[in-house]
């Protein structure tokens, strides 16, 4: 009987940790006040885009029912290879893995960008 209250313990802990991680949403990222009413957050993804939307998600989330007006912003990359080669690389990758039917190499992480904001609400 000690062995099935285990078991039973250990499925109940992996069952809610798979219904928390399921109810996860985009990852937050914190979000500072600045002076006269500007806010600065940065969105770190494995792409631009990704990036953008993470920093935009989190100023609308600030600025609740008000408008987010973007006062200054700035892009960085952090990759291991610089942003064109890591593009080539991927690119060369998929047609050599479409050709022998094997995977495309993947060098991303999920902070090669960086989109830092600078915002306020109005």
């Amino acid at each position: 009987m000690n062995t099935f209250n285990k078991t039973a313990s250990l499925g109940a802990i992996l069952a809610g940790a798979l219904v928390l991680s399921a109810c996860q949403s985009t990852p937050s990222s914190p979000v500072i006040q600045r002076a006269n009413s500007i806010y600065e957050t940065t969105g770190i993804a494995d792409t631009k885009v990704k990036a953008q939307q993470n920093a935009i998600d989190s100023a609308q989330k600030t600025c609740r029912s008000k408008q987010v007006i973007i006062v200054d912003d700035n892009v960085k990359y952090n990759g291991i290879l610089n942003e064109r080669t890591g593009r080539m690389v991927g690119q060369v990758g998929s047609v050599i893995g479409s050709i022998f039917g094997t995977g495309t190499p993947d060098l991303s992480r999920n902070d090669d960008y960086e989109y830092k904001i600078n915002f306020r609400c109005q």
